[in-house]
């Protein structure tokens, strides 16, 4: 895939975000979040929003990551760590630090990716998943994340979706699936349909979606949504529907990097990152390393909460990942 910068491209990114971001007057010209999201009478947001430049270029990639929601590092909204504090997405915490030895085994950075969440905010009980109605609520000028999440898989373009957990595959799947006509980056004027229902477990193991095995778009049991194809389309101009990886979420409650090579929670970062570098090498054709490469020190990497926080946590982590052979 070209990484060749279109002017189209970035203008629908600059569209989402602004979109997005229309509660937060001082975020208009600060695509970087260079300061935190503030509310119009010029107060911090108490959860800012986390979407921007730092979740990945604007531009057409190869994968994009689909979490649940921002974390904090079990700070509750309070601590420094986490995406919430960084709005760095999985910036900081254990599951940050998981994320980029899957980024890493898979031969990929996150100038070249692009990661973002089913909510992008802090869930309002502190952290965790969550709830469908969090999810459901506005944001910005969007009537919901659902429709924030289709903007950004058109604008994306990937050729591939790799969803962290249960809550990032439903949302996703609802997103390409929902009725909703809106152009990219122009949310429309009401709600589209009367209440918003995830898909459950049985329809998604009917299309065929199974965790760790990566499969195109089943066209057939999930038809995306006229809408959604219209856009596609004229973005990409017949370039087909990503494929879809399901893989557990990389929070330390799944694989941690402090368990021992015996348990439950290494296995799983096994499994998972054997599951992430099959179908990154399967759909686009990148080799995955045999060794982690050094992380760049451009991009993401030169934002001083990475360099100042984010990445001298996720060193810890992928330290200790390196000692357990992985």
């Amino acid at each position: 895939m070209s990484e060749e910068r279109r002017p189209a491209d970035e203008a629908r990114f600059r569209s989402i975000f602004r979109a997005a971001h229309a509660d937060h007057a001082s975020c208009a010209e600060d695509e970087w979040l260079n300061e935190p999201c503030r509310m119009p009478d010029g107060t911090l947001a108490p959860r800012p929003l986390v979407w921007s430049r730092r979740n990945g270029p604007w531009r057409r990639v190869a994968v994009l990551w689909v979490g649940a929601a921002p974390g904090n590092a079990g700070g509750l909204g309070s601590g420094t760590l986490g995406a919430h504090a960084t709005r760095i997405p999985f910036g900081g915490d254990i599951a940050g630090g998981n994320l980029d030895v899957l980024l890493g085994a898979a031969g990929m950075t996150r100038n070249e990716t692009f990661i973002v969440a089913a909510l992008n905010q802090l869930p309002a009980r502190g952290g965790g998943e969550p709830a469908v109605g969090e999810i459901a609520a506005p944001v910005g000028a969007y009537p919901d994340s659902v429709a924030l999440l289709r903007d950004t898989i058109v604008a994306a373009g990937p050729r591939l979706i790799i969803a962290l957990g249960n809550v990032a595959v439903r949302v996703t799947v609802a997103a390409v699936t929902r009725d909703y006509d809106a152009p990219v980056g122009e949310p429309a004027s009401a709600t589209p349909g009367p209440a918003l229902r995830l898909p459950g477990p049985a329809g998604l193991a009917r299309a065929g979606i199974a965790r760790g095995t990566s499969m195109p778009w089943p066209a057939d049991a999930l038809p995306p949504a006229a809408g959604f194809g219209r856009a596609w389309a004229q973005a990409w101009h017949g370039a087909s529907l990503p494929s879809l990886l399901q893989v557990l979420h990389p929070s330390a409650q799944n694989m941690s990097p402090f368990a021992g090579a015996t348990t439950v929670f290494h296995r799983r970062m096994l499994d998972t990152r054997a599951a992430v570098r099959d179908a990154v090498a399967g759909v686009t054709g990148r080799r995955p390393p045999a060794q982690r490469p050094a992380l760049p020190d451009s991009g993401i990497y030169a934002l001083p909460e990475w360099r100042d926080l984010v990445g001298p946590a996720h060193a810890r982590y992928d330290g200790l990942w390196r000692e357990h052979g992985v």
